[in-house]
């Protein structure tokens, strides 16, 4: 590959990763006022990673979703999301009710 075509491949990816930033801050900050807890860090950040890594398989699979697939994606979204908030403490199972 010429040299110059592997400049200007590096730079559209750069720019892609780069443009990307401000949709990943407000991915954070969400997760964020989501899950308040100072002390899940890594689940916070996993939940950000799972759900961009959740898009960019969606986003290879073809060019225009069907019903189906959009809601397999949020399916999948939904997923990730439950069990982030599980993780961090933010849903808490309820006790049993008794029958007494």
């Amino acid at each position: 590959m010429p040299r110059r075509e592997v400049y200007y491949r590096a730079m559209k990816n750069f720019l892609a990763v780069f443009n990307a930033f401000p949709s990943i801050l407000q991915a954070v900050q969400a997760v964020e006022l989501a899950i308040p807890a100072s002390k899940s860090g890594q689940q916070k950040i996993n939940l950000v990673l799972g759900a961009a890594a959740t898009a960019w398989e969606f986003s290879q699979a073809q060019q225009q979703f069907s019903k189906s697939d959009t809601l397999s994606a949020i399916q999948a979204m939904a997923n990730l999301a439950v069990a982030g908030l599980n993780a961090t403490g933010v849903f808490k199972t309820a006790a049993p009710v008794s029958s007494k």
